[in-house]
């Protein structure tokens, strides 16, 4: 049997895209948007998805939710490796800590 010899061709360098970025011209970012970017000209991937987060939580009226409070509403429960620490028992020690009151 004779070998055939298989010839891969180089990777076109005309067809290789920028990684990501699109022209902030081509987006409808606000001026405050626009002044987080690191480059005003360009957005790239991980830009758009901070800006995406940012809009998100504003819309949401600022309220974030724990992992435990999204697993109840969506009927799963949360197994707790030590399950003397629950979010009632550490709240009252947080908001002592806060007022600047001692724990005992």
């Amino acid at each position: 049997m004779s070998k055939v010899k298989i010839r891969r061709l180089a990777p076109d360098k005309r067809n290789v895209k920028a990684p990501g970025r699109i022209p902030a011209s081509e987006t409808n970012l606000t001026v405050k948007e626009r002044a987080m970017l690191p480059d005003p000209d360009w957005v790239t991937e991980d830009d758009a998805d901070v800006i995406m987060s940012l809009r998100e939580l504003k819309a949401s009226s600022g309220k974030l939710y724990s992992l435990e409070e999204v697993l109840r509403k969506n009927g799963f429960t949360l197994d707790r490796s030590n399950p003397g620490r629950s979010r009632k028992t550490t709240a009252g020690t947080r908001r002592r800590r806060e007022t600047g009151r001692s724990a005992s």
